[in-house]
């Protein structure tokens, strides 16, 4: 017979949660820019697909240049600590 997992005292009082929080205005505007560069670029090369320099330049130059820029973007500040040296 295979006895049941119990609860130490402490696990029982202090029952284990997780909080989650919303993502900072921020953060949300340099994915869902990240995600409408993605579609926008996707979409620009299938309509076009002969366009090798347009996709030279997009693909190639201006997107990677884009995704460092919106993935700064979304980065939250650092804490601001006033006792750090």
């Amino acid at each position: 017979m295979q006895q049941s997992p119990s609860a130490s005292e402490s696990e029982a009082t202090h029952p284990t949660t997780i909080e989650v929080s919303a993502l900072p205005m921020r953060a949300l505007l340099g994915v869902v820019g990240l995600v409408v560069l993605t579609v926008s670029a996707l979409g620009l090369a299938w309509l076009f697909p002969d366009m090798t320099l347009l996709h030279f330049v997009c693909v190639a130059q201006a997107v990677p240049i884009l995704y460092l820029f919106l993935a700064w973007l979304g980065m939250p500040a650092p804490p601001y600590d006033d006792d750090a040296p």
